[in-house]
């Protein structure tokens, strides 16, 4: 009897699909509890099979408690034995995690099998977290808040960039953070204008903006803040570009209840700073699903159809970037509940003049 997750797993592919191979790290660990680096899932109606390599046998024995677990040698040559064994006519894919040279090898292994891709399909298969998925994404931005914090000071004229991100880093894993989500953004002065500003050896200077954004992981699961704070006292039209944002950021918050579009909510956020004369330099989406991928489904995006339900946790970000000058991102994670949202990082957003 297959748990609820592998069900759903089967709603969410075409009708009839007689079995499907799971091989992205995220969705195999959600839905075996298998944290290595190397693991596939072959599904069918009756059953699962997990497969891995001798590194990890003793591991996936002992965390793999739902499916077999059969150790191989050449993954693709037990994979396609397996099929063949099974008798399963077709089996569907997830094509965003396989590359072309290993469908080649499964495909020659498994000749008498149809191979379907699944394209995006699958991508939903997480977006609706559970208790034990909120409570670690809950935990994984604790951890980061209190880094952060204690960085908060440190922030001082002379320092680098890379010096802030390293002290941050160091602290997200001595506080119990598990790994970094991401490459952790530390941007200052002209260079805050970068979206992806990752750190240099740039001095921060007085008067810069410095751009933060970093997040740890916690049991599996990502966090993802953006604080942007100035150093020193702020000038005027920094403050006009920051509560622009931030009035941006809490009109998107404001907007969002279980059946809303994603479009408006983008929209409640880019019209606020069209209307401010910023439009052109807000160029990305809003928003992006959180957990055990730092990015992943829902979009918050004025080119999305699907609306918001109970149960799914995403990022709100607008930013201005103007080229030469600087750029402001101010983002927090929510989650979604039956009557409103309730945000999983703590961060006050209100301006912070630091390096004083």
């Amino acid at each position: 009897m297959l748990n609820k997750r592998a069900q759903k797993a089967f709603h969410l592919a075409e009708k009839g699909t007689p079995a499907i191979l799971f091989t992205g790290s995220e969705n195999v660990r959600y839905l075996t509890g298998f944290s290595g680096s190397e693991g596939s899932l072959l599904l069918t109606r009756r059953g699962g099979f997990f497969l891995t390599d001798g590194r990890y046998t003793v591991q996936a024995k002992n965390q793999v408690k739902a499916f077999k677990v059969i150790t191989f040698r050449e993954k693709w040559k037990a994979l396609g034995r397996l099929i063949e064994k099974l008798k399963v006519p077709a089996v569907a894919y997830e094509s965003n995690h396989l590359t072309l040279t290993f469908f080649d090898a499964l495909k020659k292994e498994a000749q008498k099998t149809a191979l379907i891709p699944l394209e995006d399909r699958m991508d939903r298969l997480r977006v609706l977290k559970q208790r034990d998925e909120i409570s670690a994404l809950k935990k994984a931005a604790k951890i980061a808040a209190k880094s952060l914090k204690a960085v908060f000071p440190l922030i001082v004229p002379g320092v680098s960039e890379i010096d802030i991100a390293s002290e941050l880093e160091y602290r997200m894993r001595k506080n119990g953070g598990e790994s970094l989500a991401f490459p952790t953004i530390v941007a200052s002065g002209h260079r805050s204008a970068l979206p992806h500003g990752t750190a240099t050896d740039k001095k921060i200077e007085k008067g810069d903006f410095v751009t933060i954004d970093y997040g740890t992981v916690y049991n599996g699961y990502a966090s993802d803040e953006t604080c942007t704070v100035v150093v020193g006292k702020a000038t005027q039209k920094q403050l006009r570009v920051y509560d622009t944002v931030k009035k941006a950021h809490d009109r998107a918050l404001k907007k969002i209840r279980p059946g809303i579009s994603f479009k408006k909510i983008d929209l409640a956020a880019r019209n606020h700073i069209e209307k401010k004369g910023f439009g052109k330099y807000f160029n990305h989406g809003t928003g992006h699903g959180v957990g055990l991928c730092v990015h992943e489904y829902p979009v918050v995006s004025f080119r999305s159809q699907d609306v918001v339900e109970p149960g799914m946790v995403f990022t709100i970000e607008p930013g201005i970037y103007l080229p030469g000058w600087g750029g402001v991102r101010i983002e927090d994670t929510v989650l979604v509940k039956k009557t409103g949202i309730e945000l999983i990082t703590k961060t006050d957003k209100t301006l912070k003049c630091v390096g004083q």
